[in-house]
């Protein structure tokens, strides 16, 4: 999957099946691409606005999307010790190195970064490891993992 994080005042470029209508996207707002359109929608998620048109590539289709009450009757059954859901806690953590790393990308001037997870460390660009954690003060450490 590849994300594209746009902070500040940089934007996308406007879709082209919108660039005949002549709007500008709002200053904040998010835009998923999938395979067959994209969702143009409010900063969260308000108003979403779907966009059928050119062919894009990359981005995903989810075929097997439930409705409402079907994802809620899938979360109870994850609770309960059935499969995990497609909002699994265990996702968060490299949903959160994305997010994080694209915020020290801005405060490093946009650079690309690459990231190696398995030792948590920007591999390219040095000066853009401090920003990725702090030294705690004493009695405040995190516990290693598995301990």
């Amino acid at each position: 999957m590849d994300l594209f994080w746009y902070d500040g005042s940089l934007k996308p470029p406007t879709p082209g099946e919108l660039e005949a209508e002549g709007p500008e996207l709002a200053a904040e707002g998010m835009m998923l691409v999938g395979d067959q359109g994209k969702i143009l929608a409010g900063f969260h998620g308000e108003e979403p606005q779907v966009i059928r048109g050119q062919q894009t590539e990359g981005g995903s289709q989810r075929a097997d999307a439930k409705g409402r009450g079907e994802a809620l009757a899938l979360w109870v059954a994850a609770c309960k010790g059935g499969p995990p859901t497609a909002g699994d806690f265990l996702l968060a953590g490299p949903i959160s190195d994305a997010f994080n790393l694209g915020a020290v990308s801005l405060r490093l001037g946009g650079r690309r970064l690459l990231f190696d997870a398995a030792h948590r460390k920007v591999t390219n660009v040095r000066e853009a490891n401090p920003c990725l954690g702090r030294e705690h003060r004493p009695g405040w450490e995190l516990a290693a993992a598995g301990a």
